[in-house]
């Protein structure tokens, strides 16, 4: 392919200086530019084959790892990248759409073609490329090993986003892919684990010398609003790992006393799952007893989290309106309320409604089985444990407007922000109350407690709130339709909430 002689030495200018290539080939609004953590990045790719970049939210690092695939693509002749990420979500609708924002908004935009899951030069579509490879989190170590295998090429790029997701196996033939002098790796993303590839890169003695290290913490973006850097100190906690991962970069510490690790909870966003054909759509209301909390409204279908509502500073009256209304709005089958404190009110508000399938819960009741948790409410979040762990629910993974964070991102935070210890004198599990999370200068965990009330019925949801129930199986007061939701006087027994 015959190049003009000027566009050809500005291509090799370019190939030098990756910040002059973002500078000149970029529109930026406002007067922008990259940060002083991005120049970094963009003054040391040339010079280094293997790069690691650990990185707190919100410091431009899917737009960092935009710049230099672009640059990679157009400054190398028939050049190969190849881009995987945890989930088909994120390599989609994260960093491919990053790509394909930048690239549009650049002066070589005429040169490429933009796919699903492809971008190449108009004039080698086989040979100049850029590639979407996802991983899958649940399949065998062999699959999981084949997603970059066969890679090989003079100019070779491979980036890996969100980094500490990616499963170990998926890195085994990253070394064999990189035998020629201009072939780089690039990993980059929150360093949710403390294991694995992509947090040896950083902290093993040996494997991180083999590698050029950045730490992106957002306190010293200039990308990151201060007030973002406040809002996750104020409600998590600067001790906490939420915001060591989120904030400060940094890994988890692993303290024998987090109840649930982020990554287990983050495991979860939008995971794919769907309900089964017998799973109903139910609601859990967990209600606010401060003035700085909020009472959360959550709609959920089998494993499937529904976005839930927000609701803060309003009375009794107004929750159980807005409950009433999200009822009758969503068709659900039944609500499970929290009944201490304010909100025995809401509860009798509803009740006066003739809700159907209305059930206060008090988690301060015993467990089904006090030797392994220690009240209601410890077995619950123990409950939620085991199903993160195994990534068994689909959060929401939406974003409104004005938010920093997704909603899925929100919850997984908070399920993480807890920490529990065992009662006295026992080996039954106690989960952290509400006050002394509180204590340790933390926001109550509202939506956690609003899924961890929703787990009360997910066993037998179905049955309780079958779609195909009469009007009058539907009374709250008949003890006999249920029994192991009842006890003899009438009111739902919290004793036996398991029993299937």
């Amino acid at each position: 392919m015959a190049l003009n002689p000027q566009i050809l030495q500005k291509l090799r200018e370019w190939r030098k200086s990756p910040l002059a290539f973002v500078n000149e080939c970029f529109k930026f609004e406002n007067g922008g530019g990259p940060s002083a953590q991005q120049i970094e990045l963009l003054t040391s790719i040339t010079k280094n084959k293997r790069t690691t970049i650990r990185s707190g939210h919100g410091t431009g690092k899917d737009a960092s790892a935009s710049w230099v695939i672009i640059w990679f693509l157009v400054t190398r002749p028939y050049a190969k990248v190849v881009c995987t990420a945890p989930t088909a979500r994120q390599l989609g609708d994260i960093l491919w759409s990053e790509i394909s924002k930048w690239l549009r908004k650049s002066v070589l935009a005429d040169e490429f073609v933009i796919q699903k899951d492809k971008i190449y030069h108009k004039e080698a579509p086989k040979e100049w490329w850029c590639r979407a490879i996802s991983t899958n989190v649940k399949a065998s170590k062999e699959e999981q090993a084949e997603t970059l295998a066969g890679l090989h090429g003079d100019h070779l790029l491979i980036v890996v986003d969100e980094a500490s997701g990616v499963p170990d196996p998926v890195y085994i033939p990253l070394e064999g892919a990189l035998t020629q002098p201009d072939n780089k790796v690039l990993l980059i993303g929150n360093m949710t684990r403390a294991n694995g590839y992509f947090y040896d890169s950083h902290f093993h003695t040996e494997i991180k010398r083999d590698w050029y290290c950045l730490h992106w913490n957002s306190e010293k973006s200039s990308n990151v609003d201060p007030s973002f850097v406040t809002y996750m100190a104020r409600k998590y906690g600067r001790d906490s790992d939420v915001y060591r991962i989120r904030v400060l970069g940094d890994p988890p510490t692993e303290s024998g006393n987090t109840l649930i690790p982020l990554d287990w909870a983050r495991q979860c966003i939008d995971s794919g799952l769907v309900p089964s054909s017998d799973d109903v759509l139910y609601l859990s209301a967990d209600i606010a007893r401060y003035g700085e909390d909020s009472s959360i409204i959550l709609p959920r279908k089998g494993p499937v989290i529904l976005p839930w509502e927000t609701h803060k500073g309003i009375n009794t009256m107004d929750v159980a309106a807005h409950i009433l209304r999200s009822y009758n709005e969503l068709e659900a089958r039944g609500v499970a309320v929290d009944e201490i404190g304010v909100g025995a009110g809401v509860v009798d508000r509803l009740e006066k409604h003739n809700v159907p399938n209305l059930f206060g819960v008090n988690v301060s009741n015993k467990s089904s089985d006090p030797e392994k948790w220690h009240r209601l409410r410890d077995e619950l979040w123990l409950t939620v444990r085991d199903k993160c762990m195994r990534g068994l629910y689909n959060f929401p993974d939406i974003k409104n407007e004005g938010d920093t964070l997704s909603m899925g991102e929100e919850l997984a935070n908070e399920l993480s922000s807890v920490r529990y210890a065992f009662a006295d004198n026992s080996s039954a599990y106690k989960v952290e109350s509400k006050r002394m999370i509180k204590a340790r200068g933390v926001a109550s965990p509202n939506i956690a407690d609003a899924l961890c009330l929703s787990e009360m019925f997910y066993n037998i949801s179905h049955r309780v709130f079958s779609p195909r129930m009469t009007e009058s199986q539907r009374d709250r007061r008949n003890p006999s339709i249920y029994p192991e939701l009842h006890n003899k006087g009438g009111r739902r027994s919290r004793d036996s909430w398991m029993v299937a």
